[in-house]
């Protein structure tokens, strides 16, 4: 796959098939617009698809935190398992989204890739305050002489699938319909940081893990995780929330995983924590003996959670 940083820097001999849009997650949806643009293109066409970063919400509306399910990163290396030839990951910046339909479909979509088709979702929206709707894409596709499909909805228990669906259900501890949804599990990944060493003292030590500060973080509580380090995958606990047991003034979220049968220093390590399903909601308890002893029923409840799913 080939990687351009700007639209600018893309050129290509043959016309081109083309989709775009933010693509954060690469779910479910989104892969099936994508298999449809490489089906198109074949041997004929290149197959190109332009999204952009950061997030149009980040820009236009910036008092406001939003939280992505992929950092850009992961969304490249997510893109480019779907097989897709070029990638072009352009800045949205505010002069970016002043352009209105007519001129980013005339200035950027015809006449830098002399589009013989485009490949749509079916939500589809262009231009400044996205006005542009596909009723008005037909409009151009019949005065260019390009093809238009409009890839119907991608559905997970009679939901539609879609990056916004995904975030509401992670925030609500809801993961299986979420990972259904992505086609992979929810990761969260970073480097193993020093935390205060609570675990150890109560037999449950923990790796917390500093996370990529926009990245979506699900609901406070207790999961059943699976470990990737170093390419060899451990099963384990993750507890996500503020530890109000241990210290009932601090808001910041910890994130930190206790791995099954794992004995090694991996402090300043990467590790990805692939998010397997919520066991409990975050707790407060009395004393750390009460804590102690939930935390032991939770690795037993996720132990059996893992043997089920071993037979399943």
């Amino acid at each position: 796959m080939k990687i351009y940083s700007l639209i600018d820097e893309f050129s290509s001999l043959s016309p081109c098939i083309l989709t775009l849009g933010i693509f954060d997650g690469v779910h479910m949806g989104h892969q099936k617009i994508i298999q449809n643009l490489i089906f198109r293109s074949e041997k004929k066409y290149c197959s190109v698809l332009l999204t952009f970063y950061p997030h149009p919400k980040e820009i236009l509306d910036p008092d406001r935190k939003f939280f992505y399910l992929n950092t850009l990163s992961e969304r490249i290396y997510n893109l480019k398992k779907t097989g897709i030839k070029n990638l072009i990951v352009h800045p949205f910046t505010k002069n970016f989204s002043k352009l209105n339909t007519k001129n980013f479909f005339q200035k950027i979509l015809h006449s830098k890739f002399r589009m013989k088709r485009i490949i749509t979702g079916y939500d589809f929206r262009i231009g400044k305050n996205r006005k542009g709707s596909h009723e008005e894409l037909k409009k151009f596709s019949r005065i260019y002489g390009f093809q238009i499909d409009r890839v119907s909805p991608y559905k997970v228990k009679n939901r539609i699938v879609s990056s916004t669906k995904i975030r509401e259900y992670l925030l609500l501890g809801k993961i299986k319909w979420a990972n259904q949804a992505l086609g992979y599990f929810y990761t969260l990944s970073g480097n193993v940081i020093k935390g205060k060493g609570i675990g150890k003292t109560i037999s449950f030590p923990t790796a917390n893990i500093q996370v990529d500060s926009k990245k979506l973080i699900p609901k406070n509580g207790v999961y059943a995780v699976k470990i990737n380090y170093l390419d060899k995958i451990y099963r384990g606990m993750l507890n996500i929330g503020i530890n109000p047991t241990i210290d009932q003034k601090n808001q910041k979220i910890n994130i930190e995983v206790h791995i099954f049968n794992f004995f090694e220093n991996i402090y300043g390590k990467r590790i990805d924590v692939l998010i397997i399903d919520m066991i409990r909601e975050e707790k407060k308890f009395s004393t750390l003996q009460e804590l102690k002893t939930q935390i032991g029923e939770d690795e037993i409840n996720i132990k059996k959670f893992f043997s089920c799913e071993k037979k399943n």
